[in-house]
């Protein structure tokens, strides 16, 4: 971080940066995380991963980490108090819940103290469209999850889809499931439906399977951008109403209790499929990573908890590349000297005019119950993002 004194100019609620001068990456890097500890998007949170990452670099000596991580409950307005606080206190980067009602106004926040805004976790275009300038996050934006997941169902052998939607949780659960069926349409495949849902909790998915049953001829597949234990439930309640009808679905499906939530191996088993943000195979980066962390200790959620360790690697790699950790220096480090090594995939890089992660898009599947990969690539089709 610059040394020097930070001076709050609370009339004009600026806040500026006085006699400056540059630190090495030999410095601190002090990291606020307020995260969905607790609350809804609890499941989803990448705090653990990047606990454990921290743990991992002080022990080697590979960087000296000051991480902060608080509870902000899933609630956007407290997420944004406890950013404020920690930017007070002079973080370089700071997070916030995975959503953009948090995020976009952190990032506004951030700006002001020449900081980064981060989300290891957060997909969403608005992230990307809303002319920020110091976002970062090391998902890969929902049109890629679309168009991999979209590949895949074509794969398989579906030819035609229900589209589930909701405003729950923005474009993550309406415009995702579009992008998959607008891809789904390019490969030859076929849209024959849309079904509003309301949201998140529900546990009695009786009236949407009813619509479902009720067409003729029966869709091959639905696609759901949500949050498990709902989409467990309608997995469940969709098999035991008779139908075999396959899900394709998004990183929401990243919950090691899915497929119990389901029924079992035998409701998901070849039915299931969803883009994840890293590769489980064992051996492989990611489930090393998963596999020390557990033996410190950590609660181990999925990939998601890789993209937390991603998110601290990629800090530090730009922290070095820049030679420094001033948060500006680091940002421009992030977008254009990658790509830097990852837990997730072998590389990530932001060298693209959005700056959102390249990096392999994995699709899960189910044998005997457990994830496997079905699928790993650079997806094609993808829709919004254009180098044209």
């Amino acid at each position: 971080m610059k040394q020097g004194v930070r001076v709050k100019c609370f009339g004009l609620g600026l806040i500026g940066l006085v006699a400056a001068t540059p630190a090495t990456a030999a410095d601190t890097l002090k990291i606020g995380a307020p995260e969905s500890i607790s609350g809804e998007w609890a499941p989803y949170t990448a705090a653990h991963g990047m606990r454990c990452m921290v743990d991992l670099m002080k022990a080697s000596g590979e960087a000296t980490i000051d991480l902060k991580v608080e509870d902000s409950k899933s609630d956007p307005q407290l997420a944004i108090a406890l950013a404020q606080q920690m930017l007070d206190d002079h973080a370089i980067a700071v997070s916030g819940t995975p959503a953009s009602d948090s995020l976009i106004p952190i990032a506004q926040l951030a700006a002001g103290y020449h900081a980064i805004t981060y989300s290891a976790v957060s997909t969403q275009v608005e992230m990307f469209s809303s002319g920020l300038t110091n976002f970062v996050t090391t998902a890969v934006p929902d049109p890629f999850n679309a168009a991999a997941t979209a590949q895949v169902a074509r794969d398989v052998g579906a030819e035609t889809v229900v589209l589930f939607v909701s405003d729950a949780a923005g474009s993550w659960t309406r415009a995702l499931p579009g992008w998959f069926g607008e891809v789904f349409e390019k490969l030859g495949g076929k849209v024959v439906g849309r079904i509003e849902y309301p949201g998140f909790g529900i546990t009695d998915w009786s009236p949407f399977i009813s619509k479902l049953k009720a067409m003729s001829p029966a869709p091959d597949a639905i696609h759901i951008s949500s949050v498990n234990p709902d989409v467990g439930v309608l997995i469940r309640q969709m098999r035991a109403a008779g139908l075999d009808t396959k899900v394709f679905g998004s990183d929401g499906f990243d919950d090691a209790t899915l497929p119990s939530v389901a029924g079992g191996a035998a409701n998901v088993d070849g039915k299931v499929f969803f883009a994840a943000h890293g590769d489980p195979t064992p051996g492989g980066s990611l489930a090393t990573f998963q596999a020390e962390c557990a033996k410190r200790g950590y609660e181990v959620n999925g990939t998601l908890f890789g993209l937390g360790g991603d998110i601290v690697k990629v800090l530090v790699g730009a922290s070095k590349a820049a030679g420094s950790t001033d948060p500006e220096a680091i940002l421009a480090a992030i977008y254009t000297k990658g790509p830097f090594e990852a837990i997730t995939s072998p590389t990530i890089s932001y060298a693209n005019r959005w700056h959102y992660p390249i990096k392999q898009v994995p699709v899960i599947g189910f044998k005997d119950g457990k994830p496997i990969l079905v699928a790993k690539t650079f997806p094609k089709n993808v829709p919004v993002f254009s180098e044209k």
